[in-house]
């Protein structure tokens, strides 16, 4: 990072005796003005009624040397927010990204928006209650699960339409399977989540690459769909562009995949170099639970098209899209102007579409059905 200039900082100092400290974690102005206002809200909010107990200043302070040193402000502040929930955040759990966010609410909007048009087309004379008390219940599993993120906005997204539904979160990491299930609890108390939460959501221990547990198939369970935030940064990766708070304060055992997996031969190797791990194995998981649709984080445009060459190896899959950060950006800005020209890429002579806006940063395959929950048709061609 570069140095702040002496100008900078006597601005900054300025402004408040505090706001320099925050500048070291900030790196503008901007952002460490409004670091620190939510710093002395935490600090005001959490004081205690006890004598010896530090003066809210005191916490501010504090807080602020904190953040100074590069500790997150989710694990100082608690929370983090994600879509309209409030996610609890603790050290030893992956922080919730907003590009996480993003790519959750648009495959969210696609299976609402393609179950809405359905009911829509249901047979004349049919009651709409009876026909979604009838439907077979949509179920969805994301695996590294971390906070609970994804199937807690899954279920605050779908559940006002779609009222049969299963969603479950797995994590090899017993703290984050025990925040998950803190942040089902905390969401329905603030009246983020409806209560038929605690029935329709769970959350469980399983480590991805055990076939005792083989993440999903726990119960004998078949999943509609399968989604996954993964470990995907490769070592060198993650020493050379991850930020300092990131390296220092986050588990790196949830952003980089394990090492022993260099001792399976020449392709692990291959794949740890690069962060690619884990997809050729939630290939087979989706394979193995049936999963119509698949939706895969990834680090980048580049990590993204390695995806698609893999899924496109298992010739298993109809069709597959690589998303940017933000998925429905382009969708909303055809509303205000003309239609441009679709984005896809070549990939071992199949054409694969681009959405979005931003950096790469998933890859959705689907199959057998799966393009109509999401109202897609498309197929690789």
């Amino acid at each position: 990072m570069p140095r702040l200039s002496t100008s900078i900082l006597r601005h900054a100092r300025h402004q408040h005796p505090l706001l320099p400290l925050l500048l070291r974690a900030c790196h503008d102005l901007d952002s460490a003005r409004n670091e620190l206002r939510w710093l002395r809200k935490h600090a005001l909010k959490t004081g205690d009624s006890k004598s010896s107990a530090p003066t809210w200043q005191q916490r501010f302070h504090r807080l602020c040397l904190e953040r100074a040193k590069g500790v997150p402000l989710q694990y100082i502040l608690g929370t983090q927010p994600f879509g309209d929930l409030e996610i609890l955040c603790k050290p030893g759990v992956l922080i919730p990204r907003p590009e996480t966010e993003s790519i959750t609410t648009y495959l969210a909007s696609l299976i609402s928006s393609a179950f809405t048009l359905k009911l829509s087309q249901r047979a004349k004379g049919i009651d709409e209650s009876q026909w979604v008390a009838d439907q077979k219940p949509l179920r969805i599993l994301d695996l590294c699960t971390g906070t609970g993120c994804i199937p807690l906005l899954m279920h605050a997204i779908l559940s006002p339409r779609i009222q049969n539904l299963r969603i479950a979160g797995a994590d090899i990491s017993p703290t984050s399977v025990s925040l998950a299930n803190e942040n089902l609890k905390h969401n329905i108390k603030g009246g983020s989540l409806q209560e038929k939460a605690n029935e329709q959501l769970s959350f469980y221990h399983a480590d991805v690459f055990s076939d005792d547990h083989c993440a999903g198939r726990a119960n004998h369970t078949v999943w509609d769909i399968l989604v996954s935030n993964p470990p995907y940064i490769s070592p060198s990766a993650f020493n050379k562009t991850t930020s300092r708070s990131v390296r220092n304060y986050e588990p790196k055992e949830a952003l980089v995949p394990p090492q022993n997996l260099l001792e399976t031969g020449e392709e692990s190797i291959r794949s740890t170099d690069t962060g690619d791990t884990f997809y050729p194995r939630l290939l087979h998981i989706a394979q193995q639970v049936h999963a119509k649709v698949l939706l895969m984080e990834v680090a980048d445009i580049a990590q993204a098209t390695r995806v698609v060459e893999l899924v496109l190896g298992t010739r298993r899959w109809e069709a597959c899209q690589i998303w940017r950060d933000w998925s429905g950006a382009r969708k909303e800005k055809r509303k205000r102007k003309r239609k441009r020209k679709r984005e896809v890429i070549l990939i071992n002579g199949s054409i694969t579409r681009v959405m979005g806006e931003g950096n790469g940063r998933a890859v959705l395959v689907w199959r057998d059905g799966g393009g109509k929950m999401l109202g897609l048709s498309e197929r690789c061609r």
